[in-house]
């Protein structure tokens, strides 16, 4: 189940992505976009654990530049958010693969997918409240905002790993 989020949110979020660049005009950031969501798969199942964060870091940014230059909210946090599943997945399955045999795996995984289909709506909503709520911030603040958001999804993230789940 976890290898089909992974893939799943990884196409999420490179789409979302990729098709706003794309009908901006923005071909090269979109090839970009998508060559990176192909070499993020590749890397996986090649296991080097370091792309993962690079990917991560990388769709945030291209969602944090996309606010910027006025593409569409909605799409540039579910491009954010398919990263940062796609991420939290890796490390998640990184982390099952040193499971000891008497650990219980399946419940983990199972209590793990519970939390992030909590994020998930989360984050959906935020994009569809953002459909019907326009107030004009400042790039800085959308930046600093995106950016606090992902370091405390993270975090939470950290944290929850920390508890053995």
């Amino acid at each position: 189940m976890k290898y089909i989020g992974l893939v799943f949110s990884l196409l999420f979020g490179t789409s979302a992505l990729t098709w706003s660049y794309s009908q901006a005009g923005l071909d090269s950031g979109a090839l970009f976009l998508s060559v990176l969501g192909v070499l993020w798969l590749i890397a996986y199942w090649r296991r080097w654990r370091w792309f993962a964060g690079f990917g991560l870091l990388t769709f945030i940014a291209f969602a944090a530049y996309g606010l910027w230059i006025s593409l569409p909210a909605g799409l540039m946090i579910l491009g954010a958010l398919g990263g940062l599943l796609a991420w939290d997945l890796q490390e998640f399955t990184l982390r099952l693969r040193n499971a000891l045999p008497t650990e219980d795996v399946r419940g983990m995984e199972a209590r793990h997918m519970g939390r992030l289909l909590i994020v998930v709506l989360a984050g959906l909503s935020l994009a569809g409240i953002t459909t019907f709520v326009r107030v004009q911030l400042t790039w800085e603040l959308v930046f600093g905002l995106v950016l606090l958001s992902a370091g405390g999804l993270i975090q939470l993230a950290r944290w929850l790993g920390t508890r053995g789940e």
